[in-house]
């Protein structure tokens, strides 16, 4: 009898070995994570978008990204917008790092110190300083939905609105009681950022720092050094700087730094030449090859938590090195930016034609709900997309529902997932659910019909 159990047992873990999955997709183990590997399906094209334009989008970019110096109140955050964020977590207390309920003192305390009955009490420009955060509410501390799960808990921090670079302009609308945070405006969102992240900005240094000469940095995590070789800032793809001057293999910028009286002044500070390029960077199939490739297999950070992007944060920044504005949302993007194309109502297979007849590669979005990425082309007759995706729906037999988790930026096709046997065919089939596509190429002036 014991002989029989003991075989049993081994029959067991066999069988576990044997069926035990992947650590990763098919997709991510069979194609290559690599965009020079795509490029001979692309180059030789037609220019997808001639300098005249890319430059008419850029002096558009500088628009949009200047504007929050030159208004006088909020334009996004108004006053019943910033209470209507207190009173859906009123709704849904959540829990916090401890995995323990909120409790109701939690945003009783929050809402004393937001301090809004005066609001807008402080309108005045600023820039940051630090590469930060803007918050839902003024806190560090997060809000999840659930205390576990894969979608509704860690790293999904409700509070989380969008990273946000140092060297960003911004419009300050308001101070907390403690005047510890500040309720603040970007060209592209608003929320409570910590008041010790930025640094008021004065008409000289406006004028100074709207030179209309800007260099973006093309590689991630490159140091910012001052001519003393001390640390400024950490700077990453798609981040902005005034350009100074190039010379002895590195590039010149200015940094903004806060003085003692919280005033923005100005510092040199200097990176690699290759690690930086006059803003635009020529659009080219390489160049777009390039930059994909330095976020190739970056870890998915929602929000823009821990210095990471998510799906949206990534195609914003790949676009800004080439002048191209994207709003920070993901159905914004699609649909404020470049021709819009509708798929929604299309089988799979209609669906793929017309992405790959109509899409042009690393120019055009493709958005289903709460997700959006970027087509990259077609070789071997099936369309490619990269994206920082945190994971496939999942559903057991119990009706459990699940991710499988990818977490990081990668290449796949429109099917990524599909060899999985508990995959949510509903809601986790990326095909099926794609609902749009949108075009930022030169031959586009209206949104083809499908």
């Amino acid at each position: 009898m014991g002989r029989i159990y003991r075989l049993a047992v081994i029959f067991f873990f066999i069988l576990s070995g044997c069926v035990s999955a992947p650590d990763t997709i098919r997709d991510v183990r069979e194609l290559r994570q690599d965009h020079a590997a795509y490029l001979t399906d692309i180059s030789g094209k037609a220019d997808p978008l001639p300098a005249a334009l890319q430059a008419r989008m850029d002096e558009d970019y500088n628009v949009i990204y200047f504007s929050v110096w030159h208004q006088t109140r909020p334009f996004h955050a108004w006053e019943e917008r910033v209470r209507h964020d207190f009173r859906r977590y009123a709704l849904r207390p959540g829990y916090g790092e401890n995995k323990k309920p909120h409790p109701s003192s939690w945003l009783k305390k929050l809402q004393r110190n937001a301090d809004l009955e005066g609001y807008p009490n402080a309108p005045a420009r600023g820039i940051t300083t630090r590469n930060t955060n803007l918050r839902d509410l003024p806190t560090n501390s997060p809000h999840f939905t659930s205390a576990n799960g894969d979608s509704s808990a860690w790293p999904f921090d409700n509070l989380q609105r969008s990273s946000v670079p140092a060297g960003t302009p911004v419009f300050v609308c308001h101070f907390s009681a403690d005047k510890a945070w500040a309720l603040v405006e970007t060209s592209f969102t608003y929320g409570w950022m910590p008041a010790e992240d930025f640094a008021r900005v004065n008409e000289d240094f406006a004028k100074t720092w709207e030179s209309g000469r800007y260099a973006v940095i093309l590689r991630d995590s490159t140091s910012v050094l001052d001519r003393n070789g001390r640390f400024l800032v950490k700077a990453s793809v798609g981040h902005l700087f005034p350009f100074s001057a190039a010379q002895n293999g590195k590039i010149q910028i200015s940094v903004a730094v806060a003085d003692q009286n919280r005033q923005a002044v100005i510092r040199q500070g200097f990176v690699p030449a290759e690690a930086a390029a006059a803003k635009p960077l020529r659009f080219t199939p390489a160049n777009a090859a390039k930059i994909a490739n330095e976020m190739i297999g970056e870890p998915y950070g929602w929000g823009g938590l821990y210095g990471r992007r998510d799906c949206s944060a990534m195609t914003r920044d790949f676009f800004t090195v080439f002048g191209i504005w994207l709003p920070r949302h993901s159905e914004d993007q699609v649909k404020e930016a470049g021709a819009y194309i509708n798929l929604r109502g299309l089988s799979p297979e209609e669906k793929e034609r017309i992405i790959m007849e109509k899409g042009v590669p690393y120019l055009s979005l493709l958005w289903r709900k709460g997700h959006v990425m970027l087509y990259i082309g077609a070789p071997q007759g099936r369309a490619l997309i990269f994206h920082n995706i945190w994971g496939i729906r999942t559903k057991d037999l119990q009706g459990r529902e699940g991710r499988k988790i990818i977490g990081q930026a990668v290449i796949t096709g429109l099917t990524p997932g599909r060899e999985l046997s508990d995959m949510d065919t509903a809601a986790g089939s990326l095909l099926d659910n794609i609902a749009a596509m949108n075009i930022l190429s030169a031959d586009v002036r209206e949104a083809p019909a499908p």
